[in-house]
């Protein structure tokens, strides 16, 4: 992993994503290397040659940039984040986030935090600082399988630390909720992760595949799971299928449990 520090100008960045007024990313890349990251576009503002996932830039001045802005901007709700993971393993070293959590906690703004690491149970100081309402925080939970997490998030937290994660969050009161994204079709199963996760949750998101990284994803089927080569194939070509698929994934999920269920399709 080629790690490099460098400075930014602002931080705080204006996002349509819904229910969101901001989004905040404290690092340029991500340690996790997930192999279907639709981030991969954020290379071209980097000037790295690396190949997307064996490369981090750290913004090392980002609580400094964000302590002026948020005196500027409206108050408003954060997402840490939406091209990165903020709570990456460099973030154990450099604690960018923790200085940015206490910055947005200080000067009143909401704040949800998406993550595939327990990493967040360190700053539970400050998480539990924020007032009712004010804060949220979910995992990134696509499978229950260590072999399947090892393939396609090879540098995130394993999965029963995750669900672990979330036990203490709820515990503390803290509300949570699952993101499963990309849902993999034959691969990820919907029911198996919600039934493990529904007692520790206030809410169950499920995502479609984005083909973005086509090729990197076809290499890891072909390789890992050829009995369903022939059905990726076909999802690449034409992935409305494979939505309307999901949905009654969703439907079926929906008889059979009392945790609201978000389907967000691209």
């Amino acid at each position: 992993m080629k790690i490099k520090e460098v400075e930014c100008k602002s931080v705080l960045s204006d996002t349509k994503l819904y229910g969101l007024d901001y989004s905040l990313n404290p690092y340029t890349g991500c340690g996790h290397s997930c192999a279907y990251c639709y981030a991969v576009f954020m290379k071209k503002f980097t000037g790295h040659e690396e190949d997307w996932g064996s490369f981090v830039d750290v913004k090392v001045n980002a609580p400094e940039v964000l302590d002026k802005e948020v005196r500027k901007k409206e108050k408003g709700s954060v997402l840490l984040s939406s091209v990165t993971d903020a709570y990456q393993p460099l973030e154990e070293e450099y604690e960018i986030t923790r200085e940015i959590l206490e910055i947005l906690q200080e000067n009143g703004f909401n704040v949800s935090i998406l993550t595939k690491n327990d990493l967040v149970l360190r700053d539970m100081d400050i998480l539990k600082r924020f007032d009712h309402g004010s804060l949220s925080i979910g995992f990134t939970i696509n499978f229950l399988s260590e072999g399947d997490r090892k393939l396609w998030e090879p540098g995130a937290s394993k999965i029963d630390e995750r669900i672990e994660a979330l036990r203490r969050l709820e515990e503390e009161g803290i509300p949570t909720y699952v993101h499963v994204g990309p849902w993999l079709e034959g691969i990820t199963n919907l029911e198996k992760i919600l039934n493990r996760v529904e007692d520790y949750v206030y809410d169950f998101q499920v995502e479609n595949l984005n083909t973005k990284r086509k090729q990197v994803i076809k290499r890891i089927i072909r390789k890992n799971y050829p009995g369903l080569e022939e059905r990726y194939k076909k999802i690449m070509k034409n992935p409305k299928k494979h939505n309307r698929r999901l949905e009654g994934e969703i439907e079926k999920l929906r008889k059979n449990t009392e945790v609201p269920l978000q389907l967000y399709i691209d």
